[in-house]
């Protein structure tokens, strides 16, 4: 009897041991990155960062700033066996042959940092049930928070230095600092349009011969700022740059007094996409309101002054801004949508500047100081 009772707990531990729940620890996943660049390195991370502490492994591609290969790098990362996917697509195009795709190989797919605008487009993701959802940042939002400030400070002439059309991120910004800038009598001379790859550089400078001294450029991206500084080199002129992207070397270039405002989020996005996932592989999707695949594009962002750039860097750069303990919570059956849902209206500076001082890593004194004001 007491061997029949041994052999029985032994199948019963066995069991246990290759149920879903506890396999869902395991999840192999895959994600893209656009190319060797600081932002879309965050953003990798900040995925990578997800996976790792929830006991994934984590397998990436670099695009190589190629938009052709990322297909084709996707494809490879479904034959390695993954068992979901965190897509990056610069290009709108791209998402009805991506979901193809995962739909024949039967592989889970969450949009990462970009999603449609287009309903079609949402409808048609939603279709497929291996449409995990999608999650982006409140892209126009930025724009129109940087067409308010440089409207209080009286700037009336800019140059715009930006991606190609279509960009998710880059158009919903321009569009809506355009809105704001122009309804208040600023004038924008000349749009800059680019891959992006060396910041618009060449294409700024040309732009400064034939519209000089500009009050202001607005870098769409962190790229687009960079290469605006650096095109500004050759010219003497009182130009100043404001941007949307918190990367190192936009911070740099904050505290150096080169840009001059700066707004963003970290790149957080990937973070989320990842937790998407995640509960999806755990047996826990996340469903929204109509009970469908959530695509969120309302992730907020916040502004870093020049002084706060030191506190910002160590805990937004140096290391995550979310515990291994905070991001484990975020999971389990009452992780629903509407908890997603708090974390992310939950996402701002001073919050989690307010955890890194209940962790004992900084003081409220040491945030007061910058202006940072947390309970």
């Amino acid at each position: 009897m007491r061997l029949k009772n041994t052999a029985l707990l032994l199948v019963l531990i066995l069991s246990l041991a290759l149920s879903p729940t506890v396999l869902a620890a395991g999840h192999k996943i895959g994600y893209n990155y656009f190319g060797n660049a600081g932002v879309l390195i965050t953003l990798a991370n900040n995925s990578k960062y997800v996976i790792e502490a929830f006991g994934g492994t984590a397998v990436s591609v670099d695009n190589q700033f190629s938009v052709d290969k990322i297909v084709t790098d996707l494809e490879n990362l479904i034959a390695s066996g993954v068992d979901g996917l965190l897509v990056w697509a610069p290009t709108p195009t791209l998402y009805p042959v991506i979901s193809q795709m995962c739909l024949e190989a039967g592989v889970p797919f969450v949009l990462n940092d970009k999603v449609p605008m287009e309903p079609e487009l949402r409808a048609m993701l939603r279709m497929n049930p291996y449409f995990v959802g999608g999650v982006a940042p409140t892209n126009a939002d930025y724009g129109r928070a940087l067409g308010e400030y440089v409207v209080a400070k009286g700037y009336k002439t800019c140059i715009v230095n930006t991606s190609q059309p279509g960009d998710p991120s880059d158009e919903p910004r321009l569009a809506a600092f355009r809105e704001v800038y122009e309804a208040n009598g600023g004038v924008i001379l000349d749009i800059v349009r680019s891959s992006g790859t060396d910041g618009g550089k060449s294409q700024v400078e040309n732009s400064l011969i034939a519209h000089q001294n500009p009050d202001f450029i607005y870098g769409v991206g962190p790229s687009f700022a960079i290469g605006a500084i650096q095109a500004l080199e050759r010219y003497d002129y009182d130009t100043t740059v404001v941007t949307s992207g918190l990367e190192e070397a936009v911070l740099d270039l904050l505290a150096e007094g080169k840009i001059e405002v700066a707004n963003g989020d970290n790149w957080i996005c990937g973070t989320l996409s990842a937790l998407m996932l995640q509960s999806y592989l755990d047996g826990n999707p996340l469903r929204d309101e109509n009970g469908e695949a959530p695509i969120i594009d309302t992730v907020g962002f916040y502004e870093v002054t020049a002084e706060q750039v030191e506190l910002y860097k160590r805990f937004f750069i140096e290391e995550h801004p979310y515990s291994v303990e905070e991001i484990l919570s975020f999971s389990g059956p009452d992780f629903d949508f509407a908890a997603f849902m708090e974390l992310i209206e939950n996402y701002t500076l001073e919050n989690r500047m307010a955890a890194k001082a209940r962790e004992g890593k900084v003081t409220i004194e040491e945030l007061k100081a910058v202006g940072i004001n947390v309970q």
